[in-house]
Formats: C-alpha cells, structure tokens, sequence
C-alpha cells in the first residue's frame, strides 16, 4: 500500500542512512537528511529530516522540517513543518506551527500547533531557522494588511458566503411554512420527486417535460413551492416564455419578497425585455438586501445609462447563441484537452446569459483542469446560487474546498447537500471524513456510529469507520470492520487490500495476506496502491524477485511517485 505523499530518492546534497542501519547516541545534521533505519537518542538538525518507510526511531526530535513515513516514539518538535505521512506510526506529542497529517498515518499523543513557531530550546543551533520564520512572519503582516484591499476584488457573492448560504436554505426542507403550520409529509414527498425528476429532464436539456413536472410540484404544495416556483421561472426563459417566467417570478416575490435571486433574474428579464424601469427597480430592491453585491450594482448601472435620453446604449450586442451550442462547442474544446480555450469560450458566452447554471458548472471543470482552483470554486458556488439542489456541484466545489484546506466551509456544504437529499450516504460520510482529518475524531466516531445504526449495510460507512479506528491505534476493533465489509461484499477491493496491509504492518500470516492481497488486484487489476501492498508482502516474505514485476508496474502506472523507485531500491538490494 503506498502513501499519498510519498518520500523522496536519496539526492545531491542529501544525506542517507539505508534501512540496514541502526544507530545509538546523539545525532546532529544539517541540509537534508534522509533516514531510513533504527535510531536510538536525541536527533536535532538545521534543516529538513526525512524518516523513510523502515525508519524506527526512539527519543526526541527538534528539526526545521519533518517529514515522516516511520515509526518513532518520542517528542516530535519541528520549527517550520511537520508531515505524517500515510503508514505513519508515531507515539509521543508533537508540536509545530504547520502540521499535515495523512489519513493513513498514527498518532498517539498531543498535538500541539502555536500562533508562532515553537520554543527552541536554548542549546540548539538554530538561528538561521529562527531568521527565517521571523522574516515569513513579517511577509505575513504584510499580507494581513493587504487583505482589506484584496478583499475588494473578491466576488459579492463570495464576500458575503455565509450570507449567501443563509439565505438559501430559508427555502430548503422544513423551514418554508404556510399559516404557520408544517406541510404534510406526503405533500412533501410527491412535491421532493417531482422536482427530482424534473432536474434530470434539465440535465437532458428537456426543458418542456421538466417545465410540466415543476408545475405539478408547485400545485402539490409542499416545502419546496418557493424553489420549484424559481426553477419553473427559468425554464420558461429557457422556453423563450419570458413573459410568463415574469408572471412567475411576480408571484413568487409577493409570496417571499426577499428571495434576491428572483429580482435579479426578474431584473434581466425586464433589461432584456426593454422595459429599463421596471428592471432598474428589480435590482435596486435587490440591492437593498444585500448592499456588498457590486455585481447587482454593476447592472443597475448599465440599465440606468441605457435610461439616460439621447445617450447610446452600451449594452446593445448581437444575438447570443442557444445555451445548448455553447455547452456543445466547450465540451468539444475539454475533449481536445484544451481547458484554457473552453474556459475563455465560457466566460464569453457567461456575459450574455449570467443566470445559466450549466454554463458555470463546465467553467468550473475548465478551470480545474487548468488548476486555477479560485475561479473553480467561484464557478461552483455560482452553480448552486442559481440551482441550489444540484448535488453535483455541492460534490465538486466539496472536493475543491478540501483541496484549498479550507475544512470548516466544506463541512457546512457537505451539511447543506445532506439536508436536500438525507438519503444520500457519500455527503454524511464527507463530513465523518472532513472532521477525522480536523483532528475532531470523537466528533466523526459519533457521526459514523449514528450512519451505522441507521444505514447498517452501508459499506461506505463500514469502510470510513475502519480507517478512523485504525489511525486512533484500536487495531483488533478495524479488522473487525474490515471483515465486517467482507461479509456484506466479498468483492470489496478497499477492505481486501485494508485487511492484506494489516499482515505487512503486523509481518505475520503474511501468507494470508498476499493472499486477500491477490484477490483486491483481481478485482481492480493495476491499482498501484494494491500492487505495492502485494510487492512489500512478498518482500517481508523473503521473495524480492516477486517485488520487482509488480513495484515496476505500480512505476509505469503513476510515473511520479517518488515512493514506488524507492521500493524498487529496497527490492533490488534485497535480491542481492
């Protein structure tokens, strides 16, 4: 099984001790160290430190860096950065002001993350290191007061996110009332699959079957009239059917008048239509609720220069194509894989219709396969915005928000998309996932030990569970989920290839284990986790030629994990 993030060769400039070493005493270094065998004492260095995957140490550890795929014990203190690795088994506290943890690593002890760096205890020799984060420290002051100024060129409707999200979910399930009573539940119900089945028509692009569907959902008059009546009012544009979308959203307003994406998209209607007045009231009103937008404002603008007499109107342009053209041509463009067209494609025909969620949801794509992740994530929020059950988009800017770190607004997305569809597992799993990575394992334990009662076949949930109680060190408790998994899919390669790592973690039974190892590669032949966990089995086995075929395999698949060459190393020396 390889880490996520995995060691580097020993380099130019970089010290090495093999996993044939063991050492005792005191260790000083400075510049990179790369230590893959036993050592016993106190290790400190100017520089960055790096325990292999058969690295054992016992004592204390003071480095600039760490980077850790080991075994250790003891206190772990890093100046800049500490890594755990996946396949990290560490006991001891450990304190450093920026610490990854791997969700395949093992921690038993405190973990400890000051505002600054880390004391450093008097008889070190760590000035340079000091100079360092003390100049880091002053880049970020600067950056803080630059943040008012940045802030300005940041989306409305992400400056004011959390209002955003606020305001939408007034219209979500159990917060709509009628006469101040809860609808029945079978109203809500019928109401719920209508609308379902209504969102797979738009994605067709069948926008008269699903127009029929929202119209019945309204009439079913459950908790969602308020959303069903703002889908209906876009496929009616999507229809050409404006004057009716207006009638629509007319209604709706007087129902709910603080709905902001209604008088927008009411404002665009009556811009398009001509009827400037009318659409200069709909986003003043719009921007008396939500004053931040300059987006809103931008367009109040343009239709009040259109309003001026005698003057030229600067919005006249030529007849957009249909929105289906546009998704067509960039798809084509994605295929070619040429993201960066598709994305200036988008943007352009984005100007002509603003309020066309499909045509953001492709930006998005574009943008992240050109890893511009900021534009992607505004893309995403923007889709929900205007399609606030599109549960594709919740998974998509999820992903891109844990990318970005950004843990705590994943978890309320994640939250948000349960609330829309409570029968969907993968978000309530996210979010035991998102809080076991925020160190809030007793938070996921009690997530995962509700799904359990409530979902108790669910191997998403089983398999999530094993993994936390693996990395909180109950060993014998994970097999038993892991097996628990087997019972409910034989064929489940995750919890085949799980239980094969225990017998290399452990290095007994390792019979059994190539075993159940064998068995996850014929189910998902040429994975390169799997072909490693099976390589490093024969290699405890004392068979280091049957390691070779499958680590280069693993190389071949994923050309750039550093770790496979590293193994092959290992593997080779051994057939020596």
């Amino acid at each position: 099984m390889s880490p996520s993030n995995l060691p580097l060769r020993p380099e130019a400039g970089c010290s090495f001790a093999g996993d044939t070493i063991r050492l005792e005493g005191s260790l000083r270094f400075s510049g990179k160290f790369l230590l893959d065998g036993a050592f016993i004492g106190d290790i400190e260095g100017n520089g960055s430190l790096e325990l292999g995957v058969s690295a054992k140490t016992e004592g204390k550890i003071v480095t600039e860096e760490l980077v850790h795929h080991g075994k250790s014990e003891g206190d772990l203190l890093a100046l800049d950065k500490l890594d755990l690795r996946a396949g990290c088994h560490h006991r001891g506290d450990i304190q450093a002001p920026r610490v990854q943890i791997s969700s395949q690593a093992c921690l038993d002890g405190v973990l400890r993350m000051p505002d600054s760096s880390p004391d450093v205890p008097a008889n070190l020799f760590f000035w340079r290191a000091r100079k360092k984060i003390l100049v880091g420290g002053l880049g970020l002051l600067v950056v803080m007061l630059a943040a008012p100024s940045a802030l300005q060129r940041i989306p409305p409707y992400l400056q004011n996110f959390e209002g955003q999200i606020e305001r939408l979910t007034r219209f979500l399930p159990n917060q709509e009332k009628t006469g101040g009573e809860k609808m029945p539940t079978s109203n809500s119900a019928r109401q719920d699959n209508l609308m379902r089945k209504a969102l797979l028509f738009e994605k067709e692009d069948k926008f008269q079957e699903a127009t029929a569907l929202l119209e019945k959902a309204i009439t079913a008059d459950g908790q969602k009239t308020v959303l069903a009546n703002f889908r209906l009012a876009k496929n009616l544009v999507r229809l050409a059917r404006t004057e009716e979308a207006i009638v629509q959203l007319d209604t709706l307003l007087l129902k709910t008048p603080d709905y902001i994406e209604a008088r927008v998209l009411l404002g665009d209607l009556h811009a398009g239509s001509g009827n400037l007045k009318k659409a200069a009231l709909a986003y003043a009103e719009a921007i008396r609720q939500d004053p931040a937008d300059m987006i809103i404002r931008r367009r109040l603008e343009k239709v009040r220069i259109r309003m001026v007499p005698g003057k030229p109107s600067s919005d006249r342009r030529q007849k957009p194509p249909s929105p289906e053209s546009v998704l067509t041509k960039a798809e084509g463009l994605l295929k070619e894989n040429k993201p960066v067209l598709a994305a200036k494609f988008l943007e352009k025909y984005i100007s002509f219709m603003p309020n066309e969620p499909r045509l953001y949801f492709q930006l998005g794509t574009a943008k992240t396969e050109i890893a511009d992740r900021k534009a992607a994530i505004e893309a995403y929020e923007k889709v929900i915005m205007l399609t606030p059950d599109w549960l594709d988009a919740y998974v998509r800017l999820g992903a891109l928000l844990e990318a970005s770190r950004r843990d705590k607004e994943a978890v309320a997305l994640y939250t948000r998309a349960a609330r829309l569809d409570p029968s969907n597992i993968e978000m309530l799993v996210r979010i035991a996932r998102l809080e076991r990575s925020r160190g809030r394992k007793d938070e996921a334990y009690r997530m995962l030990l509700k799904l359990e009662k409530e979902h108790p076949r669910s191997t998403e949930v089983f398999l999530e569970l094993g993994l936390l109680l693996w990395e909180s060190g109950k060993t014998a408790e994970s097999k038993k989920i892991f097996k628990r998994v087997l019972e409910l899919d034989s064929d489940s390669a995750p919890a085949l290839n799980r239980l094969a790592w225990f017998y290399v973690v452990d290095n007994e039974s390792l019979d059994r284990g190539i075993e159940l190892s064998k068995r996850s590669l014929e189910i998902r032949p040429d994975t390169p986790a799997y072909l490693d966990t099976l390589a490093e089995l024969y290699y405890r086995n004392k068979q280091p030629v049957k390691s070779i075929p499958l680590i280069q395999r693993a190389i071949e698949l994923e050309p750039s994990k550093r770790y496979y060459r590293v193994q092959l190393d290992k593997f080779k020396r051994a057939r020596r």
